[in-house]
């Protein structure tokens, strides 16, 4: 409204009816209104061209028009204010056909009370506000929804019909909007990442999660693959009572390129790595435990030459710090690169690790497995297991308090499962999301390399358990052929 009043426009073309409804609207309404009377249609056409109205009051019968044409020719010049018609007959098959084309209210001129048009004045302004702001609203969502830079689509997430798609939706997908309309959203996954997809989708729908994204591929009509980000939120629900969800898509196929790339520099510098480490480890055993075990081997050999002290006990001091210093040599030299990995194999120097970490920290460790030999197709990967388990132990000594660790060793049906339970303070969430985890991303990277999967949970003061799990494609137990990756 353009100000505190209500302007009124009244079509009536009898002016005794006139007369009393001016009379009726006086009476309820007072000087709360502002009324303009006319008695023919093209002069009311003309005076909405003119001025600003609140409500038209119109009869239906008029001069120049009659019957549902009048509340048609109204609606065409004065779309947005609300229209009362008035007429002498209690019709209801004709109240209907009025509100249907437009009309907000149907009066029956011989019912009419101050009550009444007061009441109906009101709710049909407001009535038509409220209808004018849920217009608003939906050209506002229609605006959005073709403008965005995301792709978006109204979609039935049970069967996979799309309900209605943006352009940049379409653009994402390689498609018409037309031609997705008259598709499933299971048609533009790539072959490969359907099933994934459709677990992902009965594993949402069975949960309804805040934040859901689901990452896929996409294959294009031209045969060209992207990755596209997908978000999902339910919408509304339709008339058979499904809820209809609104899907954003996102094409990631950059950010996956340069997310492949950052993994594969990833392991190849880890590869530089322990080959350097391999390198220097060697050096370390053969060179230096070389000159150093010489050496120990003369102070003997002085040691019992000379007895005279003070100079025996001087070659007895520097050859027990030789003897020191040989078994520091020894342990940089297998931290660098275990010998037990090639020569025995990545169980035994699972075993060895867990002897080896019992000895250096006291902590008791028990080891149950019905495997007796783990072999991967990729001795790398082997080295990326290895370390990964060394890092869990790493882990545990330094932050873990426990003095109980539990290693077990399984097969299930597609994994080789490594789980590590220790009693100790346990692992906290933001320990886990802490950037600065380098153990714990590093381990994430190593996982990622050989397309296992990596699960870290703590409880307060009830310890911690990290379980990894070696798909069976890349590697075999004691049971089973070797399947090359």
């Amino acid at each position: 409204m353009t100000s505190s009043k209500i302007h009124i426009l009244l079509i009536e073309d009898n002016e005794t009816d006139s007369l009393l409804i001016q009379n009726d609207l006086q009476q309820a309404m007072g000087d709360q209104i502002t009324l303009v009377h006319t008695e023919r249609l093209s002069s009311a056409l003309e005076l909405i061209r003119q001025h600003s109205f609140d409500l038209i009051l119109s009869d239906l019968t008029l001069p120049d028009s009659d019957g549902i044409t009048t509340i048609n020719q109204l609606r065409e010049y004065a779309a947005s204010i609300p229209i009362a018609v008035l007429s002498f007959r209690n019709d209801e098959k004709l109240a209907i056909k009025a509100i249907k084309a437009g009309a907000q209210d149907y009066l029956v001129k011989g019912s009419l009370t101050e009550g009444v048009l007061a009441r109906v004045i009101r709710y049909s302004i407001e009535r038509k506000r409220i209808e004018e702001s849920s217009r608003k609203a939906q050209r506002r969502f229609q605006t959005i929804f073709e403008k965005a830079p995301l792709g978006i689509a109204l979609i039935n997430l049970h069967t996979g019909k799309y309900y209605d798609v943006n352009p940049m939706y379409a653009y994402i997908a390689g498609r018409s909007v037309d031609q997705l309309l008259s598709i499933h959203q299971t048609d533009i996954i790539h072959p490969d990442d359907v099933l994934s997809y459709q677990n992902d989708i009965e594993l949402f729908i069975r949960h309804q999660p805040h934040d859901s994204k689901i990452i896929k591929r996409v294959l294009r009509p031209d045969m060209s693959i992207i990755w596209i980000e997908m978000s999902l939120a339910p919408f509304e629900t339709m008339n058979n009572h499904e809820v209809c969800h609104l899907c954003m898509i996102e094409d990631i196929t950059e950010r996956q390129r340069m997310i492949e790339n950052l993994r594969h520099l990833t392991t190849h510098l880890q590869d530089v790595r322990e080959e350097e480490r391999t390198r220097i480890g060697r050096e370390i055993h053969d060179v230096l435990g070389g000159t150093l075990t010489v050496l120990k081997m003369d102070l003997d050999w002085l040691s019992k030459k000379i007895t005279a002290d003070p100079m025996h006990e001087r070659i007895k001091s520097l050859y027990a710090l030789t003897g020191e210093a040989i078994e520091t040599a020894r342990r940089v030299s297998v931290n660098l690169r275990p010998n037990v990995l090639d020569n025995l194999g990545l169980y035994g120097a699972i075993e060895w690790l867990v002897r080896e970490f019992e000895q250096r920290t006291n902590i008791k460790c028990y080891l149950e497995s019905v495997i007796s030999a783990i072999s991967c197709s990729n001795k790398n990967f082997e080295t990326s297991i290895f370390r990964i388990i060394q890092e869990i132990f790493i882990n545990i000594t330094r932050h873990s308090q426990a003095t109980r660790v539990d290693i077990e060793l399984i097969e299930d049906d597609s994994d080789i499962v490594i789980a590590i339970k220790d009693n100790g303070v346990g692992i906290t969430e933001s320990q886990m999301l802490n950037p600065e985890s380098f153990g714990i991303i590093g381990m994430k990277e190593r996982t990622q390399q050989f397309g296992g999967k990596l699960e870290i949970f703590g409880k307060p003061f009830m310890g911690s358990i990290v379980t990894l799990k070696i798909p069976l494609n890349i590697a075999v137990t004691n049971v089973g052929e070797l399947v090359h990756d």
